[in-house]
């Protein structure tokens, strides 16, 4: 029996987005900061949860997480606006994907739903950035 969906549901999620269908240029995807940071870069993190008795006796448990989601884009020559309006363009797709496959990750995962986004403004030397945290909630019983 497994004692964790997590890795289940982080491989399925990074598949699932490295497979989307982006607007103009794909983003990097990655778990963690990759070896090199590109200009785009759609990042699943760390990973905040909790397990509980499904049932006394049962053995089963109930299994609720976050995997924090960040999305990066920094473009040279790019205002502040168009930095903000492709940030958002790449979270809708990381939206979609989720609400798709809501249950991504596989057996004993119940439903998986994006939330809490926020978004900052950075200043760049080449210009500006746009970086929008979030995180997807998971639930799964095993």
């Amino acid at each position: 029996m497994a004692t964790s969906t997590v890795p289940a549901t982080i491989t399925a999620l990074l598949d699932l987005l490295n497979a989307a269908d982006w607007p103009t240029r794909t983003p990097s995807v990655s778990l963690g900061l990759p070896r090199q940071v590109e200009r785009e870069l759609v990042m699943l993190g760390g990973v905040n949860g909790s397990q509980e008795w499904a049932g006394i006796g049962s053995h089963r448990r109930d299994e609720d997480y976050t995997i924090d989601l960040y999305v990066s884009i920094v473009w040279p020559g790019y205002t502040a606006v168009e930095a903000m309006a492709r940030a958002w363009e790449l979270w809708a797709v990381v939206e979609d994907v989720v609400r798709d496959n809501y249950a991504a990750g596989g057996a004993g995962v119940l439903w998986n739903e994006i939330q809490r986004p926020s978004g900052d403004p950075t200043g760049e030397d080449e210009g500006y950035g746009y970086v929008i945290s979030s995180g997807i909630r998971c639930r799964a019983r095993i």
